[in-house]
């Protein structure tokens, strides 16, 4: 099984796990919920003059300075994944750890106490270590997967308005509905490098969800909740990965998240 996975990087994620053959899409969870009707189109010009707008907002909500100072974090984080009944069949403890400055990423994930595979973004490349193959490099689009991610969830505003391909404010939207709630607000749209990242922004601009083009799937949609502030940022505790149908994939609970860290000098070492 091979698989990257941190809370913002559940997009690269689930990536893996679907060209694996570790998850089938529409395979578990909740009944299918319709996709939301396409809103009215705004003219492009005010799509973007808009949205640079709703990107200060977004990057200001989750992290403003914090979110623009970003250069490590180390995460550990427990992935559930879930049968038709809603019920726990796979459960991986993960850790990882991200060099943001340099677009470096490690991700180890584990179970039943063993390792089962590392992954590794580095100067020379993407690798996955296992204990059975050893360090091989990665398949282009799971490689692609781990460079994209780095545009997703709030480390993906960071950057704000610079550098970026197109900036959009597409309006408000109902993407899902979870529990009996609708997943609701502001859709703000990025490209950057080619990457499109969509985030559904509440009314103060916090992320509570994000649409994630997938290879061979669409999208998935990521739905974030139980925030906390840890370094100024505001990292989700809980996130619910739904395919695009709405039904459950996975849950990816936060145990432990630290910002700015130094990371130890030997943590995108490749096993050789």
């Amino acid at each position: 099984m091979k698989m990257i996975a941190r809370q913002w990087l559940s997009a690269a994620t689930l990536s893996v796990l679907l060209l694996s053959g570790a998850v089938q899409a529409g395979g578990a969870g909740a009944p299918p919920v319709a996709r939301p009707a396409v809103p009215a189109v705004q003219p492009a010009q005010n799509q973007s003059q808009d949205g640079r707008a709703l990107l200060d907002k977004a990057l200001k909500a989750n992290g403003g300075e914090a979110l623009r100072g970003l250069r490590t974090m180390q995460q550990r984080s427990e992935m559930t994944f879930v049968d038709a009944q809603g019920q726990p069949v796979l459960v991986l403890p993960i850790s990882s750890s991200v060099d943001y400055a340099n677009g470096w990423a490690r991700a180890t994930t584990s179970q039943g106490g063993q390792v089962v595979n590392e992954q590794f973004l580095t100067p020379q490349g993407a690798f996955v270590f296992t204990p059975q193959s050893g360090t091989v490099p990665l398949p282009r689009q799971e490689a692609k997967s781990l460079t994209d991610s780095f545009f997703y969830g709030a480390p993906g505003l960071r950057l704000g308005n610079q550098g970026r391909d197109s900036v959009k404010n597409l309006g408000e939207q109902t993407w899902l509905k979870v529990e009996g709630r609708d997943i609701r607000g502001t859709v703000l749209e990025v490209v950057t490098r080619s990457v499109k990242a969509t985030y559904l922004l509440n009314s103060q601009g916090l992320i509570v969800a994000e649409r994630y083009p997938i290879e061979g799937l669409g999208e998935v949609i990521s739905v974030y909740g139980n925030f906390q502030e840890i370094g100024g940022v505001q990292v989700p505790g809980m996130t619910l990965g739904l395919a695009p149908n709405g039904t459950l994939l996975y849950v990816i609970k936060d145990l432990d998240t630290q910002i700015n860290v130094t990371l130890p000098a030997d943590t995108f070492k490749v096993p050789e």
